[in-house]
């Protein structure tokens, strides 16, 4: 048997299935199922081949139960099969799987030939540890699959620190921003006082942006140019909401005017922006064959407030220079 790297569906999958050829009558596989069920690691279909191991079909267990004795296999089989080949991911078999809603993924080779099945209950292992994988990656935790409970403290802390001081130099970078605008923050402290808010808003956004994004991405059913579109609508309509929202507040709270229009222009530009950051991260890592969800976390996030605060300050500036009394 060849050996396939560990995370493919050859790697998963096992050949202890039942078989029939297409001339194969159902006593005929009801016979063979009695004889041989306690061999099988999985009974949710039976597989049609033909002489050369060929996949022509399948078929569920309960048509052995319920069609004539005389029917043949190749009579009943449905030849519309969704199978994988024994070199793709592990993750890629189960969303075959929750896409068509099957119990079980035959794998077969470039010329058909069936090899084996990813059945159900690898499936759902699957489906759990690539759901820690990603849980775990979004944190900024690494190199860590399920057993964190059982990890040294050396081996946490090595999972943990690389992000976390990519994210120390990124908050360092929003710091110096921040003090290169020292003097309107100081003269207009309530412009200050909304950093925090600013800062929270656009990481909401991004992270509600990346989680459909990724999930999307996963899916393989994406059209890039039709989902930016789509984006650019849905961060228009939230961006403008939010920034009429936040220069009604401003009003209120400052009974400044053009403090009321830095404040929702501002949120304006960084929740649209905010919109984008984390798919221009993710298509990035995409495209150099990393994982898109490291591009979660700690480093999306601190991308996220440096792009945030440095638009704010930008626009609170050159609208103060504008509207401000002399």
């Amino acid at each position: 048997m060849k050996k396939y790297h560990a995370n493919s569906a050859g790697a998963k999958m096992t050949a202890r299935v039942p078989t029939v050829g297409p001339d194969d009558t159902i006593a005929d596989v009801r016979k063979m199922l009695y004889e041989k069920a306690s061999a099988f690691a999985t009974l949710s279909y039976i597989y049609v081949l033909d002489k050369e191991g060929h996949l022509l079909g399948l078929f569920p267990i309960r048509e052995v139960f319920s069609a004539p004795d005389n029917i043949k296999a190749g009579e009943i089989m449905n030849p519309y099969v969704i199978k994988a080949r024994p070199y793709i991911d592990q993750e890629e078999v189960a969303l075959l799987a929750i896409k068509y809603n099957l119990k079980s993924i035959p794998v077969v080779d470039k010329n058909n030939k069936f090899l084996g099945v990813v059945r159900s209950h690898t499936i759902m292992n699957i489906l759990n540890t690539e759901h820690i994988e990603d849980l775990l990656k979004s944190a900024g935790i690494h190199g860590i699959a399920e057993k964190t409970l059982n990890a040294s403290a050396s081996k946490m802390i090595n999972a943990r620190l690389s992000w976390l001081i990519i994210g120390l130099i990124g908050g360092v970078i929003a710091a110096q921003i921040t003090q290169f605008f020292e003097t309107p923050l100081k003269q207009y402290f309530v412009l200050a006082a909304f950093i925090p808010l600013m800062v929270y808003m656009a990481d909401a956004i991004g992270t509600q942006t990346q989680t459909l994004f990724v999930r999307d991405l996963a899916m393989r059913k994406l059209d890039l140019k039709k989902y930016l579109l789509r984006e650019i609508k849905v961060g228009l309509g939230i961006a403008t909401i939010l920034g009429l929202l936040l220069y009604i507040i401003g009003i209120f709270w400052s009974h400044i005017y053009y403090i009321a229009l830095i404040l929702g222009f501002s949120m304006f530009l960084t929740g649209f922006v905010a919109i984008f950051v984390p798919i221009v991260i993710i298509l990035i890592l995409d495209r150099m064959g990393l994982d898109p969800a490291i591009g979660s976390g700690p480093f999306a996030t601190i991308v996220q407030d440096v792009i945030t605060l440095a638009l704010y300050f930008l626009i609170a500036v050159v609208m103060l220079g504008i509207f401000a009394p002399k």
